[in-house]
């Protein structure tokens, strides 16, 4: 039996976040949801949940990249993709196609990852940290960066009224390139642009700029800290 009821904006939005958390997203897909939490709160919350809830799985454990089999299974489960050839493109959704799917898939996921992070696993991608802090001492920020996944969280400090603080990556031999507006609250978490690649030659900066950010593209204000990327 299937059930032609869409899902609401809400259901699909906890789907989305369920599969972010257990890292089911590549490419553009993965690219655009990761822009969403830091301008879409309520999304943001959905999954920092799964990620607790995910969490005491993965203690003691080293994360892997699945194999594409096993990504495949978790989809399936979560009722975002069909087994090659198994269904009828014209057939209507079925009703694991939604959130209930989603608790399942969670479960499959868990009996997964006991089986995939073995002693035998290859180790995890390199990580990075940067540390910017002001000369006056009154202002610290830290970005962690996973593989091509970078976190930056305000720790101390905020802009004046009506400016931001803008992220900047720098790399010897290239012009600056921004990373984004620097929110006032919580985190900002993004997948690094094609064509940065980190290393300790790399360095994390911040300029202040007007609300909105630079409109030029360049770097329009006083640079506030600058730091190396180091290892993790």
């Amino acid at each position: 039996m299937t059930d032609d009821t869409p899902l609401t904006a809400q259901q699909e939005d906890e789907a989305l976040a369920a599969e972010l958390a257990l890292g089911l997203l590549d490419g553009p897909e993965a690219e655009a949801a990761v822009a969403r939490l830091s301008t879409d709160p309520e999304f943001a919350a959905a999954v920092r949940e799964w990620q607790e809830r995910l969490a005491g799985l993965a203690e003691g454990l080293t994360p892997v990249m699945a194999p594409a089999r096993a990504r495949q299974y978790i989809r399936e489960r979560l009722g975002h993709a069909d087994a090659p050839l198994a269904t009828d493109p014209t057939e209507g959704a079925s009703w694991w196609r939604g959130p209930i799917g989603v608790i399942a898939g969670f479960f499959a996921a868990a009996a997964i990852a006991f089986v995939l992070f073995s002693p035998d696993a290859p180790p995890p991608q390199q990580g990075y940290r940067a540390e910017l802090a002001s000369d006056a001492g009154d202002m610290a920020v830290e970005a962690i960066l996973r593989g091509r996944e970078m976190r930056i969280a305000m720790q101390s400090g905020s802009p004046a009224e009506g400016r931001d603080w803008e992220v900047w990556w720098l790399a010897e031999g290239s012009e600056p390139v921004s990373l984004g507006v620097l929110p006032r609250e919580g985190d900002m978490t993004m997948m690094l642009p094609e064509g940065l690649e980190p290393s300790q030659s790399a360095r994390i900066a911040l300029s202040d700029e007007p609300e909105g950010g630079s409109p030029t593209g360049q770097a329009t204000g006083p640079v506030i800290a600058v730091a190396n990327l180091t290892d993790m």
